[in-house]
């Protein structure tokens, strides 16, 4: 009886370890705008008390801003519990978290994830706010039924207009079918016409395509020729209006997008950027 009672507690204590919810941080400084987005998405904005100089502007203004190579004494004078960052922000400050950490603070890579990955992104990212995983993903899922719904409802019988995404004015490179961008422009009622692209390399956002392959999808009947703005392409609708090549767009919907809209995952990226994209597609 003994040896059963011992393996059943055991049993019991393993479970209890493995559901543990992870701590929640009180002072976080989020180094990476996706992280921010999605903290204040779930309500954990009051937790966070340093940016990166990358966020959006408008976002918690009140906070300082840190660029990637930030010293450990700037992130420190906050009195810190987390750091939370991604593995590209590391490469570019090799040294910060051994000071963190023999500081006592930990410093936590999070990466960008896929759009199949969003969930468990948002799994691991939300009990370190104190919010409950379920809660996070309930809340994904609600975001994404409105917008489907609302494309829906404004799209009515009409086909799927046809959507061709500039992601990089260079060389005319678009987005990867199964990029964040990608699977947006879908969800927000869109056909993404350079669906056959190919990535430049394994999991990139990003896909080759070229002005050959682009006049082909304008002679063929493309509706929306969409300009991702933003760090990767640089370039203004005047500028795109201005191409030797312009008078091809006479017939399409020429429309710029901000790119922490339209390729950073984030429930606020999904709310602003699924709004936009149907204005762009269906109108007022």
């Amino acid at each position: 009886m003994a040896s059963i009672f011992k393996k059943a507690l055991t049993i019991f204590l393993v479970a209890f370890v493995l559901a543990a919810p992870t701590a929640a941080y009180e002072r976080i400084v989020s180094l990476y705008p996706g992280h921010t987005d999605n903290i204040v998405a779930l309500g954990g904005q009051s937790r966070l008390v340093g940016l990166s100089k990358n966020d959006d502007p408008s976002r918690l203004p009140e906070l300082p801003r840190f660029a990637p190579n930030v010293g450990a004494e700037a992130l420190l004078a906050l009195k810190p519990d987390l750091v939370l960052t991604r593995t590209l922000v590391e490469k570019q400050n090799p040294e910060l978290r051994g000071v963190l950490e023999r500081a006592g603070v930990p410093m936590m890579l999070i990466d960008p994830p896929s759009w199949s990955g969003f969930v468990a992104y948002l799994r691991e990212l939300a009990p370190l706010i104190g919010v409950a995983p379920q809660t996070a993903e309930a809340q994904l899922a609600q975001t994404c039924d409105e917008i489907r719904q609302t494309a829906a409802a404004r799209r009515g019988g009409r086909p799927a207009p046809s959507v061709f995404v500039e992601a990089t004015a260079k060389e005319l490179h678009t987005c990867a079918p199964d990029s964040w961008a990608a699977h947006l422009i879908e969800l927000a009622g869109g056909a993404n016409a350079a669906a056959g692209a190919e990535p430049i390399r394994r999991g990139s956002a990003v896909a080759p395509w070229g002005l050959e392959r682009v006049m082909k999808l304008l002679a063929e009947g493309l509706d929306v020729y969409l300009v991702q703005h933003g760090p990767m392409n640089r370039a203004s609708l005047d500028e795109v209006k201005a191409r030797q090549w312009a008078k091809a767009l006479a017939a399409v919907t020429v429309a710029q997008i901000p790119e922490y809209w339209l390729s950073r995952p984030s429930l606020l990226g999904l709310t602003a950027g699924g709004a936009e994209l149907i204005r762009i597609f269906y109108g007022e």
